[in-house]
């Protein structure tokens, strides 16, 4: 049977693998269709491109992708992007511009820690950096230099609280990526909605600003019956969120059909009334 993974990160952003290391791991876990949606860029997503069109293009088939840092009437929302030309020069520059964002609020998290007493620099942020620099990155530096035990502490006690007094406009409107993305030939979907604030108000607003996917997690449904988004316009998507090997952390953990992965694109192409950019 084949998969669709559409939610995934390499070591270009917060992820773990190497883009040929997270290809050779999908097409192990017989996923047909796969996304990298690296945070805030498309560098993973190029590397991989290139891999597989000289060596594995008869054996995946990869998505153009990304994952968008927005918020929309208060709430932080992580928006998915697919099937955009990854060329298109608005996006890209949106792309630019969130990065040094996200070094700005790292520099911003850096010296607060310090004056919190605690002894971490700028390179220590760096470690394992391949493109952009996020919050997991941070967290797993303050892991390293003892600053606390897990990494879910330094979100606990730290980083969310650096994050809701940082005074700088971290992220772009989410109906403004939504039209980005649509008029770079490519169509959106809400990511992991479980961890929206007010999700089942916010999303019918964003269904008529042009949402077209929401990422459907098991066992974290925020709507019982998929009747409730249908009738918004909404079509299924799904991934596993990928960062690193582990238990309970593997490639095509949440997924789509292959049925189903061609349900979502065709309403991709009559979305977009047939100037979808990336076709297969």
């Amino acid at each position: 049977m084949n998969l669709a993974d559409l939610h995934t990160h390499t070591n270009f952003s917060d992820g773990e693998l190497s883009p040929v290391e997270i290809i050779n791991e999908a097409i192990n876990k017989k996923i047909k269709y796969l996304s990298i949606t690296d945070h805030d860029t498309l560098s993973g997503y190029n590397k991989a491109s290139k891999i597989i069109k000289d060596s594995y293009s008869k054996k995946i088939i990869l998505i153009p992708g990304v994952e968008f840092s927005t918020s929309f009437e208060g709430s932080s929302i992580h928006l998915l992007g697919y099937f955009f030309d990854v060329n298109d020069i608005y996006l890209n520059g949106i792309l630019k511009q969130l990065q040094l964002r996200r070094n700005e609020f790292a520099k911003y998290v850096l010296t607060n820690l310090n004056k919190e007493g605690f002894n971490i620099n700028w390179g220590d942020l760096l470690v394992n950096v391949n493109g952009s620099l996020g919050r997991l990155h941070i967290a797993y530096a303050m892991q390293r230099k003892g600053i606390v035990k897990k990494v879910s502490d330094a979100f606990d006690l730290y980083l969310n609280k650096y994050r809701n007094s940082y005074p700088e406009k971290y992220e772009f409107n989410t109906a403004e990526i939504i039209n980005l993305v649509n008029s770079a030939g490519g169509v959106c979907s809400i990511a992991h909605p479980h961890t929206v604030n007010n999700a089942k108000k916010i999303i019918p607003k964003l269904a008529k600003k042009g949402l077209l996917g929401i990422e459907v997690v098991e066992n974290k449904k925020i709507y019982k019956d998929d009747k409730e988004f249908i009738s918004m316009g909404l079509i299924k998507t799904a991934g596993s969120d990928f960062h690193r090997l582990g238990k309970n952390s593997y490639l095509g953990k949440n997924n789509l059909s292959e049925e189903e992965f061609i349900y979502f694109y065709s309403n991709a192409e009559k979305k977009l009334k047939g100037k979808i950019k990336w076709k297969f």
